[in-house]
């Protein structure tokens, strides 16, 4: 027994999508190269200073850049669209292009002592407390 083809809003979407890329030109069809994104971020403060996880997902480390200047910590990230020859994409949803993100960072931070390290596609920077603005154990002199 046959099923009569009813409405698939799912198939709806995709082909509005498609319209609508096919509407706005080869630059946007499929794919993101060119554009630039602001990479999803975690920060934390605790003790030891601030703390920031920064998502970069299929970015080469060799292609971020971290900057810290004038209280403003500034991240840069590039993932390119790689053409492969006899390839034809039928769907190429993930980001490609240019990530920057920055921040100002209170100056009770210390942002030359910023530390990276980059693992599993996430960026970890941990920017220290400033020595002058951590508690400080004061001597107490008895006098005699």
């Amino acid at each position: 027994m046959r099923r009569a083809m009813g409405w698939d809003p799912i198939r709806e979407i995709e082909e509005l999508q498609e319209r609508i890329q096919r509407m706005m030109g080869p630059s946007v069809v499929g794919r993101s190269e060119g554009r630039t994104f602001a990479p999803l971020v975690d920060v934390w403060e605790d003790e030891q200073g601030l703390h920031f996880a920064v998502y970069l997902p299929g970015v080469d480390p060799a292609k971020v850049d971290v900057t810290a200047e004038d209280e403003t910590l500034t991240l840069r990230a590039e993932r390119p669209f790689e053409e492969r020859e006899g390839v034809t994409w039928h769907r190429v949803e993930g980001p490609y292009g240019t990530f920057i993100r920055s921040f100002a960072v209170p100056s009770t931070f210390d942002l030359g002592k910023v530390e990276a390290r980059f693992k599993h596609g996430v960026l970890y920077l941990h920017v220290p407390r400033a020595e002058e603005t951590k508690p400080k154990k004061v001597t107490i002199q008895v006098e005699p």
